[in-house]
């Protein structure tokens, strides 16, 4: 029988929140514990911008740096597995999972991301965070004047193509169907020099991950360089839920300026709380949670 490993921390999801909430909490001497599955959502990814001294560099190099930093702290640990369960115990919760022993934990940092759901169309995912990107900052500059397309058909879509305007433009919607958003954004768009198609894609060609145009078949193709999208999103992680976290209609935790849940003790960081999906955040949401419950846990 394995037994029971004890925790002040307990924070599930090792990437950049998570990780940097750890560093926050192990300098106040907290015992903390990161569980990763390791699955990244930015595993396509080639590399990381717009983060200070580190623009440019692949995520997983920043990721292992940081996961080096933390070793150096005997209250650290990292054990890599699947959480499956997590309980209420105590003053505290029980975690079980696949690849470690069970933990029994003070306070709960969630930091398990989001899932964006891909169109099943061939080359959508291959392309997935190399030439199929969904922010400016984090990707638009090495696009910058490059024929560019957006994947959206919802009401902001002249809002969002207005702002990409600014890198490029040569900017095309694709809707990839009848269009769902008024017919005032559609006049706006026609205003902007902005064309709209609506027929359904059948594939984006690339090579590598880097498109070179959208098929439309019977020969139809679009040359195209990067492709925005504005796609649905669900919780990576079903647990935060089922513990019984709020969510917000936009599918995102609900959480305190300090990014405290609705249950006492159990904190939410990086994207899984925030419409800001960036490596910066990431890191100035996984510091602050950290120190707002290492300061909870001396004055309460």
């Amino acid at each position: 029988m394995k037994s029971t490993q004890n925790a002040d921390v307990a924070i599930i999801g090792g990437s950049f929140s998570g990780l940097f909430a750890a560093l926050s909490l192990v300098r106040s001497l907290r015992n903390t514990i990161v569980i990763d599955a390791e699955r990244p959502c930015n595993k396509n990814t080639p590399a990381s911008h717009n983060l200070i001294t580190h623009d440019g560099v692949h995520p997983s190099m920043i990721r292992n740096k940081a996961i080096s930093d933390l070793m150096q702290y005997p209250n650290f640990q990292l054990l890599l597995g699947e959480v499956t369960n997590i309980k209420p115990n105590g003053s505290g919760f029980l975690i079980h999972g696949d690849g470690f022993s069970e933990i029994q934990t003070n306070k709960l940092i969630f930091a398990t991301g989001l899932k964006d759901i891909l169109p099943e169309i061939p080359g959508f995912a291959e392309a997935w965070g190399k030439s199929v990107i969904h922010c400016p900052y984090c990707h638009g500059y090495e696009f910058v004047g490059s024929h560019t397309g957006l994947w959206m058909n919802e009401p902001g879509v002249y809002e969002h193509s207005k702002f990409l305007k600014h890198w490029t433009k040569e900017l095309t919607v694709y809707t990839n169907g009848p269009v769902q958003f008024p017919i005032e954004e559609q006049t706006q768009l026609e205003s902007e020099g902005i064309s709209i198609v609506t027929d359904v894609v059948k594939a984006l060609n690339h090579s590598e991950g880097q498109i070179s145009s959208i098929s439309f078949g019977f020969g139809k193709d679009h040359p195209i360089q990067a492709l925005y999208t504005k796609l649905p999103i669900i919780q990576h992680s079903r647990l935060p839920e089922e513990l019984g976290i709020k969510l917000l209609p936009s599918g995102h935790v609900e959480v305190t300026n300090f990014y405290e849940t609705n249950l006492q003790g159990v904190y939410a960081v990086g994207d899984m709380a925030s419409m800001f999906r960036s490596v910066a955040h990431a890191i100035h949401s996984g510091n602050l949670a950290g120190a707002m419950l290492n300061r909870a846990m001396i004055l309460t």
